[in-house]
């Protein structure tokens, strides 16, 4: 490889830098003293820095999020990118935007009720005696209360908590988890959780039956009596109805004051695993539910060398995101830990290979040479949220997207095991191969390479803008969102050779003369992951940058080619709004629907495609095996119902 002097730094990068450096957090390390190129040490640098406590987890909202956009831009300067100064939404390197990370209580919930033939309304205490939940929509409630035992509906077995039960209007009353939490033998599966007791699900159902708003408790023997707190990193998409929890002293004196005994229902219920749903005749609540919507100031960090020459106009987009779980929250495998989550690997190891691997391919470059394509370079935020930062720049191009001729995404490449490297999506164009392969097999890496360009990491929203995409990943460990993803544990040697790699990709993608062919595939993933299976399957792509959208429903922002949606009429663009005569208030439901259904069954499903409300029908098919590199499958379809519940 022959390498080129550095070109002398013009006076406004020497400001820009000098301006980056003085942003960052007291003690964070500036950048690397090492070369930018692809080498141990680079990439040893850039995953270490980025991967150190004092960069918090670089959880959204953080200073170490903020500081590890500033290195960033740091590095930038130093690998002579240009800044993006036109715009709005463009400060120097950053491209701002502003995204909903989350919900927080507002001042107007409250809850009260009144006893058959009394005047006297009494008042719960928030935070004291009640709350919301995360998924509770915002909205005033009223009626008769009736207690549904578990709040559960499990056709598989033959259990339904609202049989015979008219609830209409009513404000229902359900104990949290499912009958025999520690049974062993129960028809619920004691040893584990069972889908049919999410808190979402248990949402779904009741909104079904009617119920005016569903408020939680925990059942008798329970030793967490306690309230949640509203998770302020949710989703933000509510399940439709005001959705509480009250403390267990409160729903003994509602059921006592209609003659039952709490204690003595629920050992029922446990004990011949079947309904005893009550309605406590006269005992009306009445109360409102207040959540907000938290936003956060986010910002991509984009940085670019133009090509010269005719193809000038024409882009490469290499990208990596840079945030993480911070201290863990909802998405962290590591639940009850409140240590830093460093990412080192989620993905600090991929914003290194690519800022080495950048820096490796600029050094091939002789003086003022230019490729013959331009070049982008961009560093995701909001990623582990639902992609956020990459929906926002393929809105927000600083290329146009029609002159994008190929996006490369690095996530998790830093754990390179018996040579082998995973190129996911490079069935999104038959040139991918070509072109990977021989580059791997002379640096003796084990390449599998196959796959749509559907996953859940940042490749998927440039492939849904019908732009070719690969997605380069080392493999999931049992580290994965868990404190011990640490810099400790990586490959640097490997990671090292990943940046050679991509240098070496990158120089054929931007001298190369014929463009991409783009191929809508259905073909899937076709490496080794952590798969999971969510039921039937219809091929739609949800737009995850639109998931807190006040209009409820799920907008898609593709149709697998060939799936069951696209044979069924189903379009990008589309917001489903109704399936299987259940209304579609967000992904959640759509995924819940989807579990409740096998494949083939024929379901009808509404849309809305601009002001038109179109009925189509559509026979779902059945999942093949997928990868997931993170706690939800994103591929299509599905949600990770498990994660905001409270």
């Amino acid at each position: 490889m022959s390498s080129r002097n550095p070109r002398p730094r013009a006076p406004l990068q020497q400001v820009f830098l000098a301006v980056s450096l003085a942003f960052t957090c007291s003690g964070c390390a500036t950048p690397p003293r090492v070369p930018l190129a692809a080498s141990t040490e680079c990439f040893r640098e850039v995953a270490g820095t980025l991967a150190d406590d004092k960069m918090e987890g670089r959880g959204l909202g953080s200073k170490g999020l903020r500081a590890a956009g500033k290195y960033l831009g740091g590095l930038y300067a130093e690998l002579d990118l240009q800044p993006t100064q036109t715009g709005l939404f463009f400060r120097g390197y950053e491209q701002r935007f502003r995204a909903v990370t989350g919900i927080k209580s507002g001042f107007g919930n409250r809850l009260s009720w009144q006893e058959p033939g009394s005047d006297t309304k009494h008042t719960a205490g928030i935070d004291r005696e009640f709350t919301p939940l995360s998924i509770s929509s915002s909205s005033s409630f009223a009626g008769e209360i009736a207690f549904v035992g578990y709040g559960l509906v499990a056709e598989p077995h033959d259990y339904d908590d609202y049989a015979g039960l008219d609830v209409q209007g009513k404000v229902v009353l359900a104990m949290r988890y499912e009958p025999g939490e520690s049974d062993p033998e129960s028809p619920f599966d004691g040893k584990r959780p069972s889908r049919f007791s999410d808190l979402r699900y248990k949402a779904l159902k009741a909104r079904q039956a009617g119920a005016s708003a569903l408020i939680f408790v925990s059942p008798p023997g329970d030793d967490e009596d306690r309230l949640p707190r509203v998770n302020r990193r949710g989703s933000g998409a509510n399940a439709g109805l005001p959705v509480l929890q009250i403390k267990r002293e409160l729903a003994e004196s509602w059921l006592s004051r209609a003659g039952y005994d709490f204690a003595e229902l629920h050992a029922a219920i446990d004990a011949d695993y079947q309904p005893h749903s009550q309605l406590l005749s006269g005992l009306r609540i009445a109360g409102r539910t207040d959540l907000k919507f938290r936003y956060t100031e986010l910002a991509n960090i984009v940085g670019s060398f133009p090509g010269a020459g005719d193809l000038a106009d024409e882009a490469i987009v290499v990208g990596a995101h840079f945030d993480h779980l911070g201290r863990g929250g909802a998405n962290s495998l590591a639940p009850d830990s409140k240590d830093f989550h460093n990412g080192a690997d989620d993905n600090a190891s991929g914003v290194a290979a690519m800022i080495c691997g950048v820096g490796g391919m600029l050094q091939t470059l002789a003086g003022d040479e230019r490729p013959r394509r331009s070049l982008v370079v961009v560093a995701f935020n909001g990623e582990e949220t639902g992609l956020l930062g990459s929906a926002w720049y393929v809105r927000n191009p600083v290329h146009p997207n029609e002159k994008t001729v190929a996006m490369v995404n690095l996530d998790m490449v830093g754990r390179l095991r018996e040579e082998k490297l995973n190129a996911m999506g490079a069935d999104s164009s038959p040139d991918w191969k070509p072109i990977l392969a021989p580059l791997a097999e002379d640096r003796g890496l084990d390449l599998l390479a196959g796959g749509d360009g559907y996953g859940p990491s940042d490749q998927m929203s440039f492939y849904a803008q019908g732009i070719p995409v690969v997605h380069f990943f080392t493999g999931s460990h049992s580290e994965y969102h868990t404190p011990d993803d640490d810099i400790e544990r990586l490959n640097i040697t490997g990671g090292a050779r990943i940046s050679e790699y991509l240098s070496a990709v990158l120089s054929q993608l931007l001298h190369r003369r014929e463009p991409l062919i783009y191929q809508a595939s259905t073909s899937g993933s076709s490496m080794n992951g952590d798969s999971r299976n969510f039921g039937a399957y219809l091929g739609s792509i949800p737009d995850y940058s639109a998931m807190t959208s006040p209009d409820g429903g799920v907008l898609l922002s593709a149709v697998r080619k060939d799936g069951p949606a696209d044979r069924a009429g189903i379009i990008g663009g589309d917001r489903i709004i109704e399936m299987a005569d259940t209304e579609i208030r967000n992904l959640y439901d759509m995924t819940f629907v989807l579990s409740d259904h096998r494949p083939g069954d024929v379901i009808e499903i509404v849309v809305l495609r601009g002001d038109e409300k179109l009925t189509l029908r559509a026979t779902l098919g059945r999942r093949g095996k997928s990868t997931s590199i993170q706690s939800s499958d994103a591929n299509s379809d599905a949600a990770n119902p498990h994660g905001d519940g409270g």
